[in-house]
């Protein structure tokens, strides 16, 4: 028997516009990042912040172009997953989220 499990949830902003790829006639793919404030604070009393990319596919991309933009507060939920890659006789890798869906928020409180 195996034991997995593989689920994150993020709350975050867009960090700019979706981007949009239509891999096949009945498949496309958006893309964008998710800036998501870690709840510590460093010296100088500023929120660090991760910046995760997300990815969703299929009719789930079509509704995140529409619905989402540049700055608005989202909570996102997904698979995360790893890629390996070879660039230039180098290994790369690279983590995105595979979103599976999301939920719109009015408000996230004011950054400190």
């Amino acid at each position: 028997m195996s034991y997995t499990y593989n689920h994150v949830t993020l709350i975050g902003r867009l960090t700019k516009d979706p981007e949009h790829r239509q891999i096949t006639d009945d498949r496309g793919l958006t893309y964008f990042t998710l800036a998501v404030d870690r709840p510590y604070r460093k010296e100088d009393g500023k929120h660090e912040t991760d910046f995760v990319p997300i990815a969703f596919w299929g009719k789930l991309a079509n509704v995140t172009l529409q619905l989402l933009s540049k700055g608005k507060p989202v909570l996102v939920w997904g698979q995360l997953h790893l890629q390996r890659f070879e660039k230039d006789k180098d290994t790369h890798y690279r983590t995105e989220i595979s979103g599976e869906g999301f939920q719109l928020l009015d408000k996230l409180p004011p950054k400190d």
